[in-house]
C-alpha cells in the first residue's frame, strides 16, 4: 500500500506468476545447475502433472471467495464452514473433511475480498506474456528491459490493460474485452461469465 506498486487487484499477481514461468525454464534453471544436468538452451520444459488439479482448486477458492462476499453472507444463519463443505461436496475433487474449518486459515479470502479470481486471470495473462516475449529467449536483456519499462516501473500509475496491450502489441487487449480475454485464456466468448469488478 505504501511502496508505490499498489495497482488493480485483478492485475497484481501478474509479475509473480510470470516469475514462475522463469523458474520452470530449463534455460534459467541451467544457470543454477552446477552439475550440468540441464543443458543450456534446452527446450525441454517439464509440465506440472498436477497443474489441472491446482487450477481446479484455484477455481474453487475463487468461487468460495465470491460466496463469502455475496449477499448470502449477510444472512443471520450464514455458516462459512457449511458453505465450504457444500462447495467441496458439489464441485470438489476431494471431499470436505467434517470437523475442519480450513477457510479460517486462508487469509487471502479477507485480503483479496471478492477478487481471488485474479490468480487465474493473471495466470492466463502471464502465460501469454511468457509465450510471446520470453519463452524463446528468457535471458534476453532487451526483452526484460521492455517488460520493466512497460509494466513494472508504473506500479499502479497506469491502466493495466493499456500497459499489457502495449507490451504485447495487442491493441485488442487495452479494454480487457471478451475477445481479448478469450485469446488470453481458454474461454470461449459465447461462454463469457460476468466477473464482479471487471468492466
Amino acid at each position: 500500500n505504501v511502496s508505490g506498486t499498489r495497482c488493480a487487484t485483478d492485475f497484481v499477481e501478474l509479475p509473480s506468476i510470470l516469475m514462475e514461468h522463469f523458474l520452470q525454464s530449463p534455460t534459467v534453471l541451467s544457470l543454477f545447475d552446477i552439475n550440468g544436468n540441464i543443458p543450456i538452451g534446452s527446450t525441454h520444459h517439464q509440465e506440472d502433472p498436477c497443474r489441472s488439479i491446482d487450477t481446479h482448486t484455484q477455481i474453487l477458492l475463487a468461487a468460495l471467495d465470491q460466496i463469502y462476499h455475496s449477499p448470502v453472507a449477510l444472512s443471520p444463519d450464514f455458516d462459512s464452514t457449511a458453505s465450504l463443505a457444500k462447495l467441496y461436496e458439489t464441485r470438489g475433487l476431494i471431499p470436505y473433511v467434517p470437523g475442519t474449518s480450513w477457510q479460517t486459515q486462508f487469509g487471502h479470502l479477507f485480503g483479496y475480498g471478492a477478487t481471488y479470481y485474479s490468480y487465474l486471470f493473471d495466470r492466463a495473462i502471464a502465460s501469454r506474456v511468457w509465450r510471446k516475449l520470453f519463452a524463446h529467449d528468457p535471458l534476453k536483456r532487451e526483452t526484460g528491459e521492455r517488460y520493466k519499462a512497460e509494466i513494472l516501473k508504473h506500479g499502479g500509475g497506469k491502466d493495466p490493460w493499456k500497459m499489457v496491450s502495449c507490451l504485447l502489441d495487442a491493441p485488442e487487449m487495452q479494454y480487457g474485452d471478451a475477445k481479448a480475454m478469450a485469446e488470453v485464456g481458454r474461454w470461449k466468448i459465447e461462454d463469457e461469465v460476468s466477473v464482479p469488478g471487471r468492466h
